[in-house]
């Protein structure tokens, strides 16, 4: 299951569409339930990754080397995804958000986000919650 997938109820109960009066209680919920499933995850995944890219054959930027392959464009999805929670600790991975940002602003990035907008006819947004 995708990383957008398993979090979204957490994004959810902590956004604007949630009551008011509520939100204290969703949000110890959400709070709770990011601390005993995911953050100890996140920080396996996001350290694994921080040290791939640490480690890239040829002193490349990418989780392979110098050039784009596809390991970067399946990892393209959930690591946005993850920047987008605000989950990634800038101080502890910034090889991860360097990485992340590089993919975002890709020319077959940017394309593929105006073709999004173009066809459904709204501005683009990974996180919608």
């Amino acid at each position: 299951m995708g990383y957008d997938t398993l979090t979204r109820p957490t994004v959810v109960l902590k956004g604007n569409q949630t009551p008011y009066l509520l939100r204290p209680i969703t949000y110890a919920i959400s709070d709770k339930v990011d601390s005993l499933f995911f953050k100890g995850e996140n920080a396996n995944h996001f350290s694994f990754l921080e040290g791939q890219l640490a480690s890239s054959p040829d002193g490349g930027e990418f989780l392979c080397g110098k050039e784009l392959t596809a390991a970067d464009i399946l990892m393209s999805f959930p690591v946005s995804a993850a920047k987008g929670t605000g989950n990634i600790d800038p101080a502890k991975y910034p090889k991860l958000l360097a990485y992340i940002d590089k993919l975002e602003n890709m020319p077959m990035a940017k394309q593929a986000v105006q073709k999004i907008e173009s066809v459904t006819g709204e501005k683009y947004s990974l996180r919608s919650g």
